[in-house]
């Protein structure tokens, strides 16, 4: 009898969507008929997913002029217990856990628009095997935005990207960038951050190998100071601190990415079986995003539906009975 099934990266990411905990070939072999973890892992091993290819899925839910939302940058560990035997993992430090941990690093780009949430770039840090910089690949993936005919209202992004090589290439294009500033970056020739008296209504600085910025301090918690900058020196600080806000949808992203696709759980050792399941496992979120936009259904209730049906199933015919007699 011919194979009706073919595995595919369509049917690999309606895998991810519909599986609960498990997400391993050893599982999806388990549940799709005639296919084998072996053409699972052959498939996965031979195919090669890119970002590229991500743009053909992104392209179609963005905004026509590219223009009315903002671009944000931000990275996250996915983490693999089995240490190093794992191809692309290094150590990192998680900020969240607070310690160092083992782990792929992703650096994305997502579109907020204030409605959609769409990760539309990435790339995977392994500097061994191409010799980028996470910073080398924000740059790259700001030129491939340029091209695509992006402009955003503002470029956001942390601490981490604020180097001034970043600075002037987001400059380059004619973009407006938010960012946080560490409290010791050198402004003003010879003053750091901290050591000035900065206004409620922020203050125009000169930002040491950049030029003129506009900086406005922020309480994070009781015992951090934020300081947060834009090129745009008009910009009022309703208008950084609200634009900077609109950074934490990354975040949201990165949870939910983790929660929702498995991200972190395919345990293969080659470098472009993981690589593999990265890509589908941002497709499998794009998915649950776009289901989002068009129904006004959460990325979780979109999931658990997929519980709820199967309950429903089982329900009408439990295989496990409580006549114990």
């Amino acid at each position: 009898m011919k194979n009706k099934n073919k595995i595919n990266k369509e049917l690999y990411c309606q895998f991810l969507l519909g599986a609960q905990n498990n997400f391993t070939m050893t599982a999806m072999a388990e549940l799709v008929p005639d296919i084998t973890h072996d053409k699972i892992n052959r498939w996965a091993t031979e195919t090669k997913l890119t970002p590229r290819i991500l743009w053909k899925y992104t392209e179609p839910l963005m905004d026509k002029n590219k223009d009315d939302g903002y671009i944000v940058v931000d990275d996250t560990i996915i983490e693999k217990d089995r240490g190093k035997e794992i191809a692309l993992t290094s150590t990192h430090f998680s900020s969240s856990d607070k310690k160092y941990v083992n782990g792929i690093n992703l650096t994305s780009l997502i579109w907020n628009n204030g409605k959609s949430c769409i990760p539309f770039d990435y790339r995977v840090y392994a500097p061994i095997m191409d010799g980028k910089t996470k910073n080398d690949h924000f740059r790259e993936m700001l030129s491939a935005c340029q091209k695509r005919g992006f402009n955003p209202r503002a470029i956001l992004m942390d601490s981490w990207y604020s180097g001034v090589d970043n600075l002037k290439a987001i400059d380059s294009y004619g973009w407006t960038w938010i960012t946080e500033l560490k409290k010791n970056r050198i402004v003003n020739h010879n003053d750091k951050l901290d050591k000035l008296n900065i206004p409620k209504e922020g203050l125009k600085v000169h930002l040491k190998a950049y030029g003129f910025v506009k900086i406005i301090k922020r309480v994070v918690t009781d015992n951090h100071i934020g300081y947060l900058a834009t090129n745009a020196t008009t910009f009022s600080a309703d208008d950084i601190s609200q634009g900077y806000a609109e950074r934490w949808k990354i975040e949201e992203y990165h949870r939910a990415l983790k929660q929702t696709t498995g991200i972190e759980k395919c345990q293969a050792r080659t470098g472009r079986i993981q690589k593999n399941h990265i890509f589908c496992s941002i497709l499998a979120f794009i998915a649950l995003e776009a289901k989002r936009l068009k129904d006004g259904i959460s990325w979780y209730q979109s999931k658990y539906q997929i519980v709820k049906c199967a309950i429903k199933t089982y329900l009408k015919s439990p295989t496990i009975k409580l006549d114990f007699a």
